[in-house]
């Protein structure tokens, strides 16, 4: 029986959501299995990890693979909300309940119409007694998990973060693997600048070729409607290796070539599903253009785009600072060129994927940047740079 889009397709496009093959990732996932491996043996790890880089990446897979991992170990697990990293009441909440120490914040007693309540307040707010709480509760090593991590208000960063430090002073049973956006390492060093040795930074980018073909081929193969060599490297060009696309363009061709009772995807499927998801990834440009423009940026993407087109997709920092430079000139009120990069960089624009490179957090964002800026102000800028 062929498979269908509704009951067979492998591919998962989606914010969050785990691939069916979670390629390339295997020195990542080799490095949290040494650090869960020492936790499970007694040891404490060193270091936690940092997963950090541009959206669509991946890196909510990844934890989530880390997580199946350190059960497999019987480690226990556990994590901490987004509401929990920008409010500091929302964080001792989920700390006393993972540590059993949850209690009613009200209590009273009612006579007929005269009633009286009291607000019970938590035996503690601080968190590295929290923690240690927590761990106590668990009859094993703990990971604790945290994802959108670069999203962490200051002030919540500085009194978590703070226990953390102390937990690994004291060298309590516990492993941190975080994630975020580019901006994750500098959200983290607002708490302390003691954060910088905590974790083991490691950057997730784009795949390479050879991982974006088996991310394309395996999960399809696997289903029963596998791909021709030409619908996987037509594919594989038209996702630039950037993970998110891998899934919503592999999605696309394998609908078309269920829908017509296809025995396999076909390169005319992957040219379908080419144009089919073209749509869902020119919203998501569109989206990251508006982004660029409440973040008063938007003025810098065309003479960027030009620049990283000409240049491989990438860009060295003293001349990333030089087109800033130059773009803000006579600019009035110009915040200048480093908090304009910095906010590139927060919103994901560009990242700094080697030290002093930085390219297009969405690779095939600069053509769609350029697709939509005035022609006759493209030469001019193309040429100066």
């Amino acid at each position: 029986m062929v498979p269908t889009e509704t009951g067979g397709n492998p591919f998962r496009p989606g914010t969050g959501r785990t691939p069916p093959l979670l390629a390339g990732r295997d020195s990542e996932i080799q490095l949290a299995e040494r650090r869960l491996d020492e936790l499970a043996s007694g040891r404490v790890p060193s270091q936690g990890l940092l997963l950090y880089g541009p959206r669509g990446t991946g890196k909510t897979a990844l934890l989530d693979r880390i997580a199946t991992r350190a059960t497999e170990f019987d480690l226990r697990t556990g994590e901490l909300s987004q509401d929990a990293l920008s409010d500091r009441d929302s964080l001792t909440a989920q700390l006393l309940e993972q540590a059993g120490l949850s209690v009613p914040r009200l209590t009273g007693v009612q006579f007929g119409t005269i009633g009286a309540t009291t607000e019970r307040p938590p035996p503690t707010r601080d968190p590295f007694s929290l923690l240690s709480a927590w761990m106590d509760a668990a009859s094993a090593g703990l990971v604790l998990l945290i994802d959108e991590v670069h999203t962490v208000d200051p002030a919540v960063g500085v009194a978590l973060f703070g226990g953390l430090q102390q937990a690994a002073r004291r060298e309590l049973p516990l492993l941190v693997v975080a994630a975020g956006t580019p901006d994750a390492p500098r959200a983290i060093r607002r708490a302390g600048s003691f954060m910088e040795r905590f974790f083991e930074e490691l950057p997730v980018s784009r795949l390479e070729r050879a991982a974006t073909e088996a991310a394309l081929a395996e999960p399809a193969r696997a289903r029963g409607l596998p791909m021709t060599k030409e619908a996987v490297g037509l594919l594989a060009a038209a996702s630039q290796d950037y993970p998110f696309f891998i899934q919503l363009l592999g999605s696309a061709a394998w609908r078309a070539a269920a829908d017509r009772s296809g025995t396999r995807v076909e390169e005319a499927d992957a040219v379908g599903g080419v144009t089919a998801a073209r749509i869902a990834m020119d919203r998501f440009y569109t989206r990251r253009y508006a982004e660029a423009e409440a973040g008063g940026v938007d003025h810098l993407l065309s003479a960027l785009a030009a620049r990283l087109v000409s240049g491989s997709g990438r860009i060295g920092h003293g001349a990333l600072r030089d087109l800033i430079q130059r773009e803000e000139t006579g600019r009035p009120e110009s915040p200048g060129w480093v908090p304009q990069r910095s906010t590139l960089q927060d919103l994901g624009i560009v990242w700094e994927v080697d030290p002093g490179v930085w390219e297009m957090g969405i690779p095939s964002f600069a053509d769609h940047v350029l697709a939509r800026s005035d022609s006759s102000d493209l030469p001019s800028r193309t040429h100066s740079d």
